[in-house]
């Protein structure tokens, strides 16, 4: 029974043995990795202060990035502002003297319009005025032819060639009107006033029926080219 306790023993102190061998191998474990620890060598400082001066710099570097954006940028941005509100004003301004201009030349168009209207007038008064002129001319011719026919009625020669003197001055004026009635007797008639102006000292009776022809011619006339 002895024997069997003293075997018993060595059982129950196993534990203890573990757990101081494995105390052991952690401890020895422990003083390895200490041992194992790297050392820092002399550069590893150097470096370190080196990147956290790297990390300044360009903290630095993007501010002064920054700040000169803002700096310059800026500005630049508020007078590309100021320069586009100029730019609308300009055109606004545009458009109202482009208004403007086509307001005035709307007006001018008008002006032009009654321009051409007062031309068309007026050269229709014009017209109106070388025709009233033209038969003024032939009634005084008339008047004349008429006048020299009572002077050689009252065997007055002399006012009757004063007469038709002032008849041949007038009638030059009207044979392009004449030429338009009838070109032939445009060209016989100036040639017939001569012949009756040269001959009234000879032979007045002769006169007198070319001077009542003549009468009849330019009444004829009259009224074939300003008869209404």
């Amino acid at each position: 029974m002895d024997q069997k306790n003293t075997e018993k023993q060595p059982d129950q102190s196993r534990p203890d043995v573990i757990e101081k061998t494995s105390n052991t191998v952690t401890e020895t474990a422990a003083a390895s990795a200490k041992e194992e620890k790297p050392q820092p060598t002399r550069g590893q400082p150097f470096i370190r202060k080196l990147l956290i001066w790297l990390v300044v710099i360009a903290i630095g570097f993007s501010a002064g990035m920054a700040a000169d954006h803002f700096l310059r940028y800026k500005p630049l941005s508020e007078a590309s502002y100021a320069t586009q509100i100029e730019l609308d004003q300009a055109y606004q301004d545009l458009n109202g003297m482009q208004v403007t201009v086509d307001s005035l030349n709307s007006k001018i168009q008008e002006a032009e319009a009654k321009v051409t209207g007062l031309e068309t007038d007026k050269k229709s008064l014009q017209d109106e005025l070388d025709q009233t002129t033209t038969h003024l001319e032939l009634f005084q011719v008339l008047v004349d032819v008429s006048n020299a026919r009572v002077a050689l009625f009252l065997e007055n020669v002399k006012d009757a060639k004063t007469y038709l003197v002032k008849t041949q001055e007038r009638l030059d004026d009207l044979l392009p009107r004449i030429a338009e009635y009838d070109p032939a007797l445009a060209q016989d008639m100036p040639q017939r006033l001569n012949l009756i102006i040269s001959g009234l000292d000879r032979d007045t009776e002769n006169a007198k029926i070319d001077l009542e022809l003549i009468t009849k011619d330019l009444l004829n006339i009259e009224e074939a080219v300003f008869g209404n």
